[in-house]
């Protein structure tokens, strides 16, 4: 029997409010099926709340509806928008109560529950009933009730939440895939590999450590047409890929074969996106657990590229702090070209438009006083480039080769039997702190130093691996489609083998003289 308020019994119209919400089944999320399946759940709640609105003894009228779909009510960290609206709505008096399907479609957490209790202790005349499980929110034995089923909801969540992390890590370290959506690079199967996307990782992971630019890849996936899940749109409306869309589709283990777990506290206390290469699943003997799926390319690939991309992360980091941040030159030698006086980096500069040198040469490498040097020194741009990129094409070619061309006597495995030590040792001092044979603070100071030296091989493990992969890049071989590379991936050729090209004075007037120009090689920086 609902009590009906003295205030409700003179044949005023009540105002109230009903609050939908369906969580959304992971298993099944993207479906068509599973989209349709939560709009018949939703409505069949709608009419649910409307026949019980139509058999109050009053009254009541339905004028604000609340519907926070595909939303949860168990996790802290989420604001549901509706039911947050609910509350201010009913605390201001625009609607005097409220009607829902079950305790648990409103609230999961005792926080939540004790916020609605509150409102409805203060307003004793509000209505509050649930179609099932019998709360009604203006008695004390409703209220009691109210709380207690979200009370033993949420221990229901927590324990499944508990079981559910076990699971996964479980799985992981099994190597068996996780339940997800197709990645970027694999069939519907997700585990056999797109023969088109995956060519377009692998291509981008070999060339990273010869300067490839993650912006690079970015306007390969825009003109091949990719939308990642989540975009941002355009001024125009037209979706974007964004930066660190384009990295963690690269950074991904996944890419190297590697299985790799993110625990749900991880992604919580991340600010922005997480640096995936973490997060890698290692088996008893510390070893990087591989997945039941194909890979575009090896793990030594995939380090090499981790770390450079990692290197340059922190170069940038530096740069701002120092106000020198770089950024990828337009133009071949800019940087590289020193003067010839005082030694400084020359960088280039258009010559102004409409001139006869800016159609003629376009721009110029200046030596500039701005930028610490003497500015005494200027010669016209391509034709240093053209000499510079000659030079370098004939010297690699005919005698940097022979060189660089020893990467496979790189040993990149040469710190995983100490890893693999480093993983048993993790082992015996988490047992001997179970078995209480040592204190946990000791334990810890173990812990600490271990994980220490693990973080610094596995960083040696990546830049062998990057070395491997640079020294693969200075070959004839690879040189062999010079053209077809990016300005940064030349740049960084350039670098590995010209330490500096050094631009002597001329005098005004006089025309391009390639005498002028020495060129300083990397190899015979100590002679």
């Amino acid at each position: 029997m609902i009590a009906v308020p003295e205030t409700f019994r003179s044949g005023m119209l009540v105002p109230l409010g009903m609050y939908r919400r369906v969580s959304e089944d992971k298993a099944l999320k993207g479906l068509a099926s599973n989209w349709r399946e939560i709009q018949e759940q939703v409505k069949e709640q709608e009419d649910a709340i409307r026949a019980l609105a139509a058999d109050l003894p009053f009254e009541g009228a339905i004028v604000r509806d609340y519907c926070d779909n595909n939303t949860p009510a168990s996790d802290p960290h989420i604001v549901r928008e509706d039911f947050e609206n609910m509350l201010k709505d009913l605390e201001a008096g625009v609607i005097r109560g409220i009607l829902f399907l079950h305790s648990d479609r409103l609230a999961r957490l005792l926080y939540d529950a004790a916020r609605v209790c509150r409102i409805f202790e203060m307003n004793p005349d509000y209505i509050g009933l649930s179609v099932e499980g019998s709360v009604d929110l203006s008695t004390v034995e409703g209220r009691g009730m109210f709380a207690m089923q979200a009370t033993v909801g949420n221990m229901e969540i927590g324990n499944t939440r508990r079981r559910v992390v076990r699971t996964n890590r479980r799985v992981a370290e099994k190597g068996v895939m996780h339940g997800a959506p197709r990645a970027f690079g694999w069939g519907e199967d997700r585990r056999t590999l797109d023969d088109v996307e995956s060519k377009m990782i692998r291509k981008a992971i070999l060339a990273i450590p010869g300067g490839y630019k993650i912006a690079d890849f970015k306007r390969a996936l825009t003109e091949h047409g990719y939308v990642p899940k989540e975009t941002k749109r355009s001024g125009d409306g037209v979706r974007v890929i964004q930066h660190t869309a384009a990295e963690q589709i690269l950074m991904s283990p996944r890419v190297a074969g590697f299985r790799f777990h993110v625990p749900e506290q991880a992604r919580r206390a991340a600010e922005g996106r997480l640096w995936l290469p973490d997060f890698i699943v290692l088996d008893k003997e510390g070893k990087p657990v591989r997945g039941d799926w194909e890979a575009p390319c090896s793990p030594n690939e995939w380090w090499a590229a981790v770390h450079e991309i990692k290197r340059r992360k922190e170069a940038n980091k530096e740069g701002l702090k120092s106000g020198k941040h770089d950024t990828t030159a337009a133009y071949l030698c800019s940087g590289i070209v020193r003067c010839g006086k005082c030694s400084s980096p020359m960088w280039s500069n258009p010559y102004t438009k409409g001139t006869s040198a800016y159609e003629k040469y376009g721009f110029r490498y200046q030596c500039q006083s701005n930028q610490g040097g003497c500015g005494g020194v200027s010669r016209v741009g391509p034709p240093i480039d053209d000499l510079v990129e000659t030079a370098f094409l004939l010297e690699t070619r005919s005698t940097l080769g022979e060189d660089v061309a020893k990467a496979d006597e790189i040993d990149v495995t040469v710190h995983d039997k100490r890893l693999g030590e480093i993983a048993a040792e993790l082992e015996d001092v988490n047992a001997r702190r179970r078995e209480k044979r040592i204190t946990m603070s000791a334990a810890l100071d173990m812990i600490e130093e271990l994980e220490a030296e693990r973080e610094q091989l596995t960083s040696k493990r990546g830049q062998l691996a990057l070395q491997k992969r640079k020294r693969a890049i200075l070959t004839p071989d690879a040189l062999a489609d010079w053209k077809g590379l990016t300005m940064a991936e030349k740049r960084t050729r350039l670098k590995a083998a010209v330490r500096a090209v050094i631009v002597h004075p001329a005098g005004r007037g006089k025309r391009f003289d390639p005498e002028l120009i020495e060129i300083v090689w990397q190899k015979n920086q100590a002679a």
